[in-house]
Protein backbone atom coordinates (compact mmCIF):
# COMPACT_ATOMS: atom_id res chain seq x y z
CA UNK A 1 0.00 0.00 0.00
CA UNK A 2 2.76 2.60 1.17
CA UNK A 3 4.49 1.74 -2.26
CA UNK A 4 1.70 2.63 -4.39
CA UNK A 5 1.33 5.80 -2.71
CA UNK A 6 4.88 6.66 -3.07
CA UNK A 7 4.31 5.58 -7.01
CA UNK A 8 1.54 7.70 -7.33
CA UNK A 9 3.39 10.48 -5.59
CA UNK A 10 6.61 10.03 -7.87
CA UNK A 11 4.11 10.31 -11.20
CA UNK A 12 3.18 13.87 -9.82
CA UNK A 13 6.99 15.14 -9.33
CA UNK A 14 8.76 16.68 -12.85
CA UNK A 15 11.40 18.91 -12.50
CA UNK A 16 10.92 22.98 -11.61
CA UNK A 17 11.40 25.91 -13.28
CA UNK A 18 10.97 26.76 -16.76
CA UNK A 19 10.44 30.20 -17.60
CA UNK A 20 7.77 32.23 -16.15
CA UNK A 21 6.15 29.51 -14.37
CA UNK A 22 4.97 27.69 -17.18
CA UNK A 23 6.04 24.09 -16.07
CA UNK A 24 4.41 25.14 -12.41
CA UNK A 25 1.11 25.63 -14.63
CA UNK A 26 1.47 22.62 -16.10
CA UNK A 27 2.46 20.57 -13.03
CA UNK A 28 -0.59 22.15 -11.74
CA UNK A 29 -2.66 21.34 -13.89
CA UNK A 30 -1.47 17.51 -14.17
CA UNK A 31 -2.26 17.95 -10.63
CA UNK A 32 -5.72 18.92 -10.08
CA UNK A 33 -6.79 16.37 -13.10
CA UNK A 34 -5.10 13.69 -11.26
CA UNK A 35 -6.80 15.01 -7.89
CA UNK A 36 -10.52 15.59 -10.23
CA UNK A 37 -10.17 11.77 -11.35
CA UNK A 38 -9.22 10.45 -8.39
CA UNK A 39 -11.34 11.44 -5.82
CA UNK A 40 -14.09 12.12 -7.94
CA UNK A 41 -16.44 9.51 -5.50
CA UNK A 42 -14.85 11.26 -2.57
CA UNK A 43 -15.72 14.36 -3.16
CA UNK A 44 -19.03 13.50 -3.98
CA UNK A 45 -19.03 12.05 -0.57
CA UNK A 46 -18.38 15.28 1.02
CA UNK A 47 -20.47 17.42 -1.30
CA UNK A 48 -23.87 14.90 -0.72
CA UNK A 49 -22.68 15.36 3.78
CA UNK A 50 -22.51 18.74 3.54
CA UNK A 51 -25.92 19.14 1.50
CA UNK A 52 -27.81 16.78 3.88
CA UNK A 53 -26.04 17.75 7.16
CA UNK A 54 -26.82 21.53 6.13
CA UNK A 55 -30.64 20.65 5.49
CA UNK A 56 -30.70 19.22 8.86
CA UNK A 57 -29.69 21.93 10.70
CA UNK A 58 -31.52 24.34 9.20
CA UNK A 59 -34.39 21.99 10.00
CA UNK A 60 -33.49 21.32 13.20
CA UNK A 61 -33.04 25.12 14.00
CA UNK A 62 -36.05 26.27 12.57
CA UNK A 63 -38.50 23.84 13.88
CA UNK A 64 -36.82 23.05 17.58
CA UNK A 65 -34.46 26.22 17.79
CA UNK A 66 -31.82 23.55 18.78
CA UNK A 67 -28.19 22.90 17.23
CA UNK A 68 -27.93 19.85 15.32
CA UNK A 69 -24.70 19.85 17.19
CA UNK A 70 -26.87 20.37 20.60
CA UNK A 71 -29.12 17.38 19.47
CA UNK A 72 -25.78 15.21 18.59
CA UNK A 73 -24.93 15.68 22.51
CA UNK A 74 -28.45 15.19 23.79
CA UNK A 75 -29.22 11.80 22.04
CA UNK A 76 -25.70 10.58 23.11
CA UNK A 77 -26.99 11.07 26.63
CA UNK A 78 -30.20 10.53 26.38
CA UNK A 79 -29.22 6.56 24.53
CA UNK A 80 -27.22 5.96 28.24
CA UNK A 81 -29.38 4.69 31.52
CA UNK A 82 -28.63 7.27 33.31
CA UNK A 83 -28.30 9.92 30.75
CA UNK A 84 -25.05 11.07 31.92
CA UNK A 85 -21.15 10.39 30.72
CA UNK A 86 -17.81 11.01 31.43
CA UNK A 87 -16.71 14.58 28.97
CA UNK A 88 -13.62 12.51 27.79
CA UNK A 89 -15.99 9.45 26.44
CA UNK A 90 -18.17 12.09 25.24
CA UNK A 91 -16.11 13.97 23.07
CA UNK A 92 -14.49 10.69 21.58
CA UNK A 93 -17.92 9.82 20.78
CA UNK A 94 -18.51 13.34 19.03
CA UNK A 95 -15.15 13.31 17.28
CA UNK A 96 -14.59 17.12 18.51
CA UNK A 97 -11.15 18.15 20.15
CA UNK A 98 -11.70 19.37 23.91
CA UNK A 99 -11.56 22.52 23.81
CA UNK A 100 -14.65 22.58 21.13
CA UNK A 101 -16.65 20.23 23.59
CA UNK A 102 -16.00 21.93 26.16
CA UNK A 103 -17.17 24.92 24.79
CA UNK A 104 -20.05 23.00 22.84
CA UNK A 105 -20.71 21.98 26.76
CA UNK A 106 -20.94 24.98 28.59
CA UNK A 107 -23.38 26.93 25.65
CA UNK A 108 -25.53 23.78 26.47
CA UNK A 109 -24.56 23.97 30.13
CA UNK A 110 -25.83 27.85 30.10
CA UNK A 111 -29.09 27.05 28.30
CA UNK A 112 -30.19 24.68 31.02
CA UNK A 113 -29.41 21.32 28.22
CA UNK A 114 -27.16 20.03 30.38
CA UNK A 115 -25.59 20.23 33.99
CA UNK A 116 -21.56 19.86 34.41
CA UNK A 117 -19.95 18.45 37.77
CA UNK A 118 -17.13 16.81 38.82
CA UNK A 119 -16.65 12.99 37.75
CA UNK A 120 -17.09 11.43 41.49
CA UNK A 121 -14.55 11.06 43.60
CA UNK A 122 -12.11 11.76 40.88
CA UNK A 123 -12.16 15.94 40.49
CA UNK A 124 -10.25 16.29 37.23
CA UNK A 125 -13.18 14.92 35.52
CA UNK A 126 -15.91 16.19 34.38
CA UNK A 127 -19.52 14.31 34.25
CA UNK A 128 -22.44 15.43 31.60
CA UNK A 129 -25.67 14.78 32.98
CA UNK A 130 -28.85 15.51 30.82
CA UNK A 131 -31.33 17.44 32.63
CA UNK A 132 -35.18 17.27 32.29
CA UNK A 133 -34.99 20.19 29.53
CA UNK A 134 -32.45 18.28 27.76
CA UNK A 135 -34.54 15.48 27.67
CA UNK A 136 -37.97 17.20 26.94
CA UNK A 137 -35.91 18.53 24.25
CA UNK A 138 -34.56 14.87 22.69
CA UNK A 139 -38.32 13.80 22.68
CA UNK A 140 -39.78 17.04 20.79
CA UNK A 141 -37.66 16.85 18.24
CA UNK A 142 -36.81 13.31 17.38
CA UNK A 143 -39.81 12.59 15.35
CA UNK A 144 -39.19 15.43 13.01
CA UNK A 145 -35.23 14.63 13.15
CA UNK A 146 -36.31 10.80 11.98
CA UNK A 147 -38.41 11.88 9.17
CA UNK A 148 -35.72 14.23 7.77
CA UNK A 149 -33.03 11.63 8.03
CA UNK A 150 -35.90 9.69 5.73
CA UNK A 151 -36.54 12.34 3.42
CA UNK A 152 -33.17 13.06 2.87
CA UNK A 153 -31.47 9.96 2.92
CA UNK A 154 -33.46 6.69 3.20
CA UNK A 155 -36.28 7.06 1.29
CA UNK A 156 -33.84 8.34 -1.78
CA UNK A 157 -31.67 4.58 -1.94
CA UNK A 158 -33.54 1.28 -3.71
CA UNK A 159 -32.99 -1.51 -0.52
CA UNK A 160 -29.69 -2.61 -2.60
CA UNK A 161 -28.44 0.95 -1.80
CA UNK A 162 -28.78 0.44 1.82
CA UNK A 163 -27.45 -2.91 1.71
CA UNK A 164 -24.53 -1.83 -0.09
CA UNK A 165 -24.27 1.15 2.63
CA UNK A 166 -24.15 -1.30 5.19
CA UNK A 167 -21.85 -3.29 3.91
CA UNK A 168 -19.42 -0.41 2.81
CA UNK A 169 -19.95 2.32 5.55
CA UNK A 170 -18.66 -0.31 8.52
CA UNK A 171 -15.03 -0.78 6.16
CA UNK A 172 -14.43 3.14 6.04
CA UNK A 173 -14.13 3.00 10.11
CA UNK A 174 -12.30 0.17 10.57
CA UNK A 175 -9.03 0.42 12.07
CA UNK A 176 -7.02 -2.29 9.31
CA UNK A 177 -6.55 -1.18 5.63
CA UNK A 178 -6.81 -4.50 4.40
CA UNK A 179 -9.75 -4.45 2.06
CA UNK A 180 -10.01 -5.89 -1.38
CA UNK A 181 -11.25 -3.40 -3.78
CA UNK A 182 -10.82 -3.35 -7.23
CA UNK A 183 -8.85 0.35 -7.06
CA UNK A 184 -6.41 -1.02 -4.62
CA UNK A 185 -5.61 -4.32 -6.44
CA UNK A 186 -6.21 -6.80 -3.45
Amino acid sequence: MAAQREARTAKNRTPRGGVDGVDDAKRLRVVVARLEEETMLWQEFLRAHRTIIEKMADQMMRDHNLPLEWFDVLIHLADLPDGRLRQRALRDRLLLSESGVSRLLLRMEQAGFIARNTAGEDKRGMEITLTDKGRAAVIDATESHVEMVSTLFTRRLTRTDLNALGRVLPKLTAESEDFATPLNGA
